[in-house]
């Protein structure tokens, strides 16, 4: 496997992880009680599900921008 084609799973699996990462362990909990349901565990994880989702589709430009020798 090229350098290329390595860089460009890791990215997509590094996107991958923080994406389910932030969906399931840092996003609101799962309950319908009150107002406290609705806060995110983690202030930063919306944030850091889009960065998963900028990181996971920017593999593609990379694959395409990249050329090994």
């Amino acid at each position: 496997m090229t350098k290329r084609g390595v860089v460009t799973i890791g990215m997509i699996l590094v996107g991958a992880v923080l994406m389910v990462w932030s969906y399931f362990v840092g996003a609101a909990p799962w309950c319908a009680t009150g107002v406290e349901c609705s806060n995110p565990r983690v202030e930063w994880a919306p944030a850091l599900f889009v960065l998963g989702v900028v990181v996971a589709f920017s593999s593609a430009l990379y694959y395409s921008i990249a050329k090994d020798k």
